[in-house]
C-alpha cells in the first residue's frame, strides 16, 4: 500500500488522498459566514429603520390623526404620532394634500415633507374648550398644553364650534379666532395681546 507524504509544512495538498485513502477536503475560513451575515444585518436594520420611521412619523399620517411638534421650523425635529388624547399631542391633521397642492381656507399651521413622496399636512390645535396653551402666540414654537393658572399660558380657548364663521365667537371674551373649512371649526381665542 502507498501512501501519500504530507505537502511541506505539514498539510496534504487538497483533493489528495490522505494517510486512510479519504481525500482531504478544503480548510473553511471560521469567519466566512460573515459574508453573508453582514447584507443581512443592513438590510434588516434599515429595513427596521424604515417602519419605525412610517409608523411613529408623518409617513403614514392622515386626516383625524394626532402628532406632536415641538418646533414650526425647517430646523425642528420632525414630528411624531401621538394618540389624541395624550398631553404632547398639540395638533390633529386636517388635511393630508399632494406637495404642490396647498391647504384648504383657513388658518391652518402646515409642515411640508419632500422625498420620494412630497406631502403637506394642514394641521390646526388639538384642543377642547377650556384648555390653556402656552407658545400659542409665538411664530415657530409648537404651543403646549397647560394649566390655565400656569403664568406662562398665552391663550385660553373660549368657544370651538363646528362652522367656519367668525361671527360664531361674537359675544366672548376671544381676541383672536381661527377657521378651518375642513372640517369645519371656529376656535375663539382670548389671549393678552
Amino acid at each position: 500500500m502507498t501512501t501519500s507524504q504530507p505537502a511541506p509544512g505539514g498539510q496534504m495538498p487538497v483533493g489528495q488522498p490522505d494517510v486512510f485513502g479519504q481525500p482531504s477536503a478544503p480548510k473553511k475560513s471560521k469567519l466566512g459566514w460573515l459574508r453573508f451575515a453582514i447584507p443581512v444585518l443592513v438590510v434588516v436594520i434599515g429595513g427596521g429603520l424604515f417602519l419605525f420611521n412610517h409608523f411613529t412619523g408623518t409617513g403614514s399620517a392622515q386626516a383625524g390623526e394626532c402628532l406632536s411638534v415641538t418646533e414650526f421650523s425647517r430646523t425642528a425635529d420632525e414630528p411624531k404620532k401621538a394618540d389624541c388624547g395624550a398631553q404632547e399631542a398639540n395638533v390633529k391633521i386636517a388635511a393630508r394634500v399632494g406637495g404642490g397642492e396647498s391647504c384648504p381656507e383657513g388658518g391652518y399651521d402646515s409642515i411640508s415633507m419632500s422625498g420620494r413622496i412630497s406631502y403637506t399636512l394642514c394641521l390646526m390645535p388639538n384642543v377642547k374648550q377650556g384648555d390653556c396653551l402656552k407658545g400659542y402666540t409665538s411664530k415657530t414654537a409648537g404651543y403646549q398644553k397647560v394649566s390655565c393658572t400656569d403664568p406662562a399660558k398665552d391663550a385660553e380657548l373660549v368657544k370651538i364650534a363646528n362652522v367656519s364663521d367668525e361671527a360664531t365667537c361674537e359675544g366672548t371674551e376671544a381676541k383672536r379666532v381661527a377657521t378651518y373649512s375642513t372640517p369645519p371649526t371656529t376656535i375663539c381665542i382670548k389671549t393678552a395681546e
